[in-house]
């Protein structure tokens, strides 16, 4: 037999080494720090984002106490005629009243509506049940109008449409009343504004001392001012504010405060006080009671 040759094992395949220079070399690229990045320019804002800057009342006022008349000139461009209103159109709204007159006319004559306050109270409306309700009769009512002995069905169902037609008109008043309520609302409060713009630049202009100014301010200062109650007593807030400014030296007059201790019947504190323009205002209240 011939003689087996010898197994030679295969060896596995190894990598070869690569030379130290193949190495990975380090990124040459290095990370920038934050500051060196370019930050993107801001975006400008379109003309139309621009939201207009509301003025600034006591910027204006600031102007006006400084520099007097002249601090029209000084104000910026557009802060003049930011409360400009114009004036409606008023042959047109003479118009307008002149066709609801005539309308509430018209319609006098052609419905009954004449009720005194009492009647008005006693009547009965129609809201959604009730008019569900009033419908529903006025179609049983037309298919079994034996049982309408007291009334006509079709009278029923003219007093149904008639309402409906007077609610539409009712509902149309409504809407322009929103209207003309909205509108009347806007020009108040730009006439409000505007003239306490006027009555604060007078108001300071007459705390310099400007005469003028401060004529005009003592014609408009009674309009903020609360009117007193005649024979009205004294409450205990005012006692403590007119001894506070007698205190601090900012009011004229004098204050008698007594106080009774409570024996068997109950205890008394009256308040004699001058400082309210040189009236006698007294005020008498039982405190507490004690019973032996």
């Amino acid at each position: 037999m011939a003689a087996k040759k010898p197994v030679t094992k295969k060896k596995a395949a190894t990598a070869k080494k690569k030379p130290a220079s193949s190495k990975k070399k380090p990124l040459s690229s290095k990370k920038k720090p934050l500051s060196a990045k370019k930050k993107a320019p801001p975006k400008k804002k379109s003309s139309a984002a621009k939201k207009k800057r509301p003025p600034n009342p006591d910027k204006h006022l600031a102007l006006a106490a400084k520099h007097g008349t002249d601090a029209r000139k000084l104000l910026p461009s557009g802060a003049v005629d930011e409360y400009n209103v114009s004036l409606l159109p008023m042959l047109k709204l003479a118009d307008i009243k002149e066709q609801i007159q005539t309308a509430m006319e018209d319609f006098q004559d052609i419905a009954d509506n004449n009720l005194t306050p009492l009647q008005r109270s006693r009547k009965i409306g129609a809201g959604i049940r009730n008019y569900g309700f009033m419908e529903k009769v006025a179609d049983i009512s037309e298919a079994n109008h034996q049982f309408a002995v007291f009334f006509d069905p079709n009278d029923l169902r003219n007093a149904i449409m008639n309402f409906d037609e007077c609610r539409n008109i009712a509902l149309l008043l409504q809407s322009f009343l929103r209207l003309v309520t909205n509108t009347m609302l806007i020009y108040s409060d730009l006439g409000y504004r505007m003239a306490s713009m006027y009555y604060n630049t007078v108001k300071e202009m007459s705390r310099r001392g400007d005469p003028t100014a401060n004529a005009l301010f003592r014609t408009l200062r009674p309009f903020f001012e609360r009117p007193k109650r005649p024979n009205a007593k004294t409450t205990m807030k005012q006692a403590e504010r007119d001894i506070e400014g007698l205190l601090k030296g900012t009011k004229e007059g004098s204050i008698l405060i007594e106080n009774i201790a409570p024996k068997i019947t109950g205890g008394e504190r009256r308040i004699v006080d001058n400082v309210r323009k040189g009236s006698l205002s007294i005020k008498e209240q039982e405190n507490f009671k004690e019973t032996e």
